[in-house]
């Protein structure tokens, strides 16, 4: 490990990198892909652009709310809280082409914005295939000279805030930067309802859980400091120190037992659970120009992550008689280190991009309590790409290849897995205002640290999730075909995915000993079809009121089938997403009314909760002032699980009362001053956040 990481610290050192495209020359080499099919819409043989347009601009503050204005297709975008959703997946956000926090990214200023790229399926270059779409927000170079960038949303009703505060000061050819986030919650008014069936050898047991309002309560810190070095068009060093902090002291739950046909007796339960982490990352990263529209990018990031999770669960009688005592007390550590390279070749009509990744870690998790063990989990990845883009007349392609090759120890046994994921994707224009692209790849999924884990740790009474080291790799091939139409202020889009895979790692659920076990394995298969469409109307005039509203809606159906050893289930599920902005002048009010998808996977149905919001603002150049509401028309908040297990079903609700009609306010200010130079970004940005440390799903 010593000697990798000296080649990898000597080559990021030594060898010469590209800076990103400025926007100048993104207008000389444009590849000739590219088609304009709405007044700020230009679809890509990859990608959608959008270019925000003046009147989602004149009230945002920061790039969520810039992106709600925009009501973009496909992206669920809630700007009280900063939450963002795409294909019912999660979003990874990218600024200038460098993966980002939302952090980061609610500190940019919506005018420094030149466009922002979607890109739905995202390829081997991003490395998460579970992505709902990566969004690249580019931004302009500031040419002034510093910034202070405050932004508060607090409730007086609840205990609930994200906080923020950025700086940024130019000295000559530096610039120093500093970001601090404090995000809380602490609500005290949460329980879970369970009616829960255990078919065990000799026994059927069925019992319901009656929650009792609990707490919990969670506060993350993350502080981030960075150094910036640019001489002019010649080179760029980038280094920058991330601390991450969490503390979640209070995730407890207390139930009645009952078990029935029993109706008048019951005991008592209380899980107890809290987790502390902390984690420093130094980044490192330098580039430079090199001739001929070439560019040779490299990043080298070292992290650490310590990690603490406790865990008490007991079962007493009415009388405190005490019948279950489960205790588990998890000391985690683990460093790692991650280093890449990127090459890209520009043409006149086609870009080649090639690119390798090496990454080592090394997890030592202490299980102390009730089971007690001690795991030490060593890993090393190696993965390259190739990928080529361009023109064949009217057909836009996009054509790459990616390898992998992961190597998993644990207690003396050894896993050695490799991947191998094309990517094919075509695009053209049947006519004047349509766009039509379609996209094939396979993407091999390979098994988690905390899934091959040789640990188990009692649940409860009853249950034992247990970790599984012979997990093996599995092929994902996806499809998707979209159709988008735009005239006018108005834009139609239809998506149809279909994704299907072999052999893929699900929950197993048996009886072992007179207990449930609960353990991932390669199952069957899984798949997946998803059909949805989308309309929006940007700046709509009414009652004489010019760009008065934007609208957008979507909604779909989505099939699941899912193919296990010992099981086999399909389900259906409907949603939709509706949001609208009216704008008058300095004034805005914001709404969201959206049901969520919900997601069958192996033998478990996870129900979102229906999303619902309002907000008004007012900005003036510097200041916006908000006040809105989450779930404004119910005094309550609800996710469900449902698990369809001929062995052990059972159906959860947890409720979360202050979640309904919880007001927020929102004060955000930001100062620019003095002379600031060009900063170069940095293209790659890697880091790490798997602890390793097997997960409790219930």
């Amino acid at each position: 490990m010593k000697k990798t990481l000296a080649i990898l610290i000597l080559a990021t050192i030594s060898v010469l990198t590209i800076q990103a495209q400025n926007t100048d020359s993104i207008k000389v080499i444009q590849l000739q892909e590219v088609k304009v099919i709405g007044a700020n819409i230009i679809h890509k043989v990859d990608r959608m652009v959008i270019i925000p347009t003046k009147l989602a601009l004149k009230n945002a503050y920061n790039p969520f709310d810039l992106m709600f204005n925009m009501a973009i297709p496909h992206l669920n975008v809630n700007p009280l809280n900063k939450d963002i959703m795409a294909n019912g997946g999660a979003v990874q956000l990218r600024i200038n082409h460098i993966k980002a926090t939302v952090d980061e990214v609610a500190a940019l200023l919506p005018k420094d914005i030149i466009r922002i790229e979607m890109i739905e399926n995202p390829g081997e270059r991003y490395g998460d295939s579970n992505l709902g779409a990566v969004l690249d927000i580019i931004v302009k170079h500031r040419d002034s000279g510093g910034l202070i960038n405050m932004q508060t949303t607090n409730s007086p009703n609840v205990l609930f805030g994200e906080n923020a505060i950025a700086f940024k000061y130019n000295y000559g050819k530096s610039q120093w930067g500093l970001n601090y986030n404090l995000g809380y919650r602490d609500v005290k008014h949460n329980r879970t309802d369970k009616t829960e069936t255990y078919y065990l050898i000799n026994e059927t047991i069925h019992r319901i859980q009656e929650g009792i309002n609990d707490r919990s309560s969670w506060a993350d810190q993350n502080i981030d400091l960075s150094y910036n070095f640019s001489n002019s068009e010649k080179y760029i060093f980038n280094a920058k120190l991330r601390n991450s902090i969490h503390s979640a002291p209070h995730q407890d739950a207390s139930n009645k037992i009952f078990y029935l046909p029993d109706t008048d007796n019951y005991l008592m339960s209380k899980l107890r659970s809290s987790s502390n982490s902390y984690s420093p990352a130094l980044d490192l990263y330098f580039q430079d120009i090199l001739p001929q529209q070439q560019t040779l990018t490299l990043n080298l990031t070292g992290t650490l992550i310590g990690t603490n999770n406790k865990r008490t669960y007991e079962e007493k009688t009415t009388n405190g008689i005490s019948l279950t005592d489960i205790t588990s007390n998890v000391d985690g550590e683990k460093h790692s280190i991650i280093g890449e390279a990127i090459y890209d070749k520009r043409f006149e009509k086609y870009m080649f991009s090639a690119g390798i990744r090496y990454s080592q870690m090394k997890a030592e998790n202490k299980y102390l309590g009730t089971n007690p063990i001690t795991s030490e989990m060593f890993e090393n990845r190696s993965s390259a790409f190739l990928e080529l883009q361009g023109q064949l007349k009217i057909l836009n392609y996009d054509v790459s290849a990616g390898f992998t090759r992961f190597y998993f120890e644990e207690g003396g046994q050894n896993h050695v897995y490799y991947t191998f994921s094309p990517t094919v994707k075509f695009a053209f224009s049947p006519h004047k205002d349509g766009y039509i692209s379609y996209r094939f790849n396979t993407d091999p999924q390979m098994p988690s640290l905390s899934n091959l884990t040789n640990v188990e740790q009692a649940i409860d009474s009853i249950q034992i999730i247990r970790g599984n080291p012979l997990l093996k790799t599995y092929n994902v091939y996806n499809n998707n075909l979209n159709y988008s139409f735009s005239k006018n202020r108005m834009m139609l889009m239809f998506n149809v995915n279909h994704s299907y895979k072999d052999k893929c790692i699900m929950e197993s659920v048996f009886v072992e000993g007179g207990k449930i076990i609960i353990m991932e394995d390669n199952q069957k298969s899984y798949q997946s079809l998803e059909i949805y469409p989308a309309i929006v109307f940007r700046g709509l005039s009414i009652f004489g009121l010019k760009d008065f509203l934007t609208l957008s809606t979507e909604g779909g159906f989505v099939r699941y089938w899912s193919n296990g050893k010992t099981y086999t289930h399909t389900y259906d599920n409907l949603f939709y997403n509706a949001q609208f902005m009216i704008s008058y002048k300095e004034f805005a009010l914001l709404g969201q009314f959206s049901k969520n998808k919900n997601l069958l996977v192996g033998e478990t149905v996870y129900i979102g909760e229906n999303q619902t919001a309002l907000m008004a603002t007012w900005t003036h150049r510097h200041l916006q002032l908000g006040l809105g509401m989450m779930f404004p028309f119910t005094n309550n908040y609800k996710t469900g699980i449902e698990r369809l297990s001929s062995i052990a079903p059972y159906t959860s609700w947890t409720y979360t009362k202050e979640a309904g009609q919880m007001v927020a306010i929102r004060v955000n200010y930001n100062l620019e001053f003095g002379h600031q130079h060009v900063v170069k970004q940095k293209r790659i940005d890697n880091s790490d956040n798997d602890s390793g440390i097997i997960q409790f799903d219930k």
